[in-house]
């Protein structure tokens, strides 16, 4: 699979999991492509856009860590594919993934209703209000065909849950 444009750096010579190190410890770093049979890693920018496409022999990553304030989510993207479920008025990307857990998509996308788009809000500094609660459309989303840019938008990928083995219930230490 590959994602046309938004490569700002090749690096020749390099393995898969070297290839998505370098993307994790460049800020910049959005995703990676990584082609096997030319060892030639692509690093993509944070404007990446475009639909996945089949290419011979290469692989696509992204740069998302639940653990990282900044990449805990693709932050200014929506995914674009078979909607599962959708709503609008939810509160929060949060809630948008939860809901979207619940029914077992493998992708949320939420962007903010057009009237409560962040970037059309203008501070203003007369008294310190509450911010007020931002409701946006949600959708989940069973396969990603395409990654496009949006402001005030975001995505991510909902984790498989974690089944302990059965065997490790049989096996825990004995108490003394």
């Amino acid at each position: 699979m590959s994602i046309e444009g938004g490569n700002y750096r090749r690096i020749r010579n390099f393995e898969d999991r070297a290839c998505a190190k370098e993307c994790i410890e460049d800020f910049s770093c959005f995703g990676y492509e990584w082609n096997s049979e030319e060892r030639v890693c692509y690093l993509k920018s944070r404007s990446t856009s475009g639909k996945l496409v089949a290419k011979p022999n290469t692989m696509v990553g992204f740069c998302q860590d639940d653990e990282d304030e900044v990449r805990y989510r693709l932050q200014d993207h929506v995914i674009v594919g078979p909607i599962v479920l959708e709503a609008d008025d939810v509160p929060d990307g949060e809630e948008c993934k939860d809901n979207c857990r619940k029914v077992g998509s493998l992708y949320y996308s939420w962007k903010p209703n057009s009237d409560n788009q962040r970037s059309n809000v203008v501070p203003v500094e007369e008294e310190e209000e509450e911010e007020q609660e931002v409701l946006g459309h949600c959708e989940c989303i069973s396969t990603m065909n395409e990654l496009r840019l949006e402001y005030d938008a975001f995505s991510g990928f909902i984790p498989a849950p974690r089944h302990k083995h059965r065997r490790s219930i049989f096996l825990r230490p004995f108490e003394v």
